[in-house]
């Protein structure tokens, strides 16, 4: 086969890809709209004490955002969602990595981790205020738990999945534990562990709201409370609204370093072939 035909054949299937692309983007937004009609049509027959329209919701929008109250509640939030997916993500992926490569270390953590996943993290929160007060230690501390076990989880699975038979091949050369770590074990735990952080990221956001709204004084999640408390479900809608889109970029960004960091490791490891 010719250079020219290969890469005609290569431009159909872009095209071809772009083309299903955009009919999938045209689907979404067509989907996006009738769920916001009928969510307008409900919200003006139901009233905005039951269920708040759309076009309220974008009012309060419109009054809340340009205040410095809403960008200090934001930032508090944000915060607190960046330190403690942060601590989450280093203490699960090295927690991960050491129970994937360690034997001894998967036996002992184990039960401690298989523990930690299925403790109510929203049971916690309590104990948290009591331990740390009302400030954004505790609401860190709730992040991480609520983050970690998934992260660790995912590298774990990762690293004892990774390709023995190729394991094997390394090794018959006479490659040490080192090489053989970083050649076969990270590539093959990557994914696995941008799984991880994906899912890390959403529960992340879901730890910060949750204690929030325990703790009902502070944050997005406090605003959400004192919003409820006074059956304005127009804020309630806004925030919640901003809670995902929160969630959205955090799980973007992680996605966008994954690619970046897929793409550099690649490229990387065809420079040392």
């Amino acid at each position: 086969m010719s250079a020219s035909v290969r890469r005609e054949q290569i431009g159909r299937r872009e095209l071809l890809r772009r083309r299903l692309l955009s009919r999938q983007r045209l689907i979404q937004l067509i989907v996006l709209l009738v769920v916001l009609a009928v969510w307008e049509a409900v919200g003006r027959h139901q009233g905005d004490f039951f269920l708040a329209p759309p076009s309220s919701v974008i009012s309060t929008a419109v009054d809340e955002v340009p205040t410095a109250a809403f960008w200090s509640l934001l930032g508090s939030t944000a915060t607190g969602i960046l330190l403690g997916f942060v601590i989450a993500a280093v203490l699960g992926v090295l927690l991960g990595v050491l129970m994937g490569t360690s034997r001894t270390a998967a036996t002992i953590l184990n039960p401690i981790v298989s523990a930690g996943y299925v403790i109510p993290e929203a049971a916690m929160v309590p104990l948290l205020i009591v331990w740390f007060g009302l400030g954004m230690t505790p609401r860190v501390v709730a992040v991480v738990l609520f983050a970690i076990f998934e992260i660790i989880v995912t590298t774990y699975t990762g690293v004892r999945n990774a390709d023995g038979s190729l394991s094997d091949v390394v090794r018959s050369f006479g490659a040490s534990r080192r090489q053989l770590f970083v050649k076969v074990t990270v590539p093959g735990a990557l994914p696995f562990i941008f799984a991880g952080l994906r899912i890390g990221a959403a529960r992340a956001v879901k730890g910060m709201v949750v204690a929030e709204l325990l703790f009902a004084a502070t944050g997005i999640g406090g605003a959400i409370q004192l919003s409820a408390n006074g059956f304005r479900t127009d804020q309630v809608m806004f925030y919640v609204i901003i809670v995902t889109i929160i969630g959205i970029s955090f799980s973007g960004v992680v996605q966008l370093v994954e690619r970046l960091w897929m793409r550099s490791w690649h490229e990387s490891y065809r420079q040392t072939d």
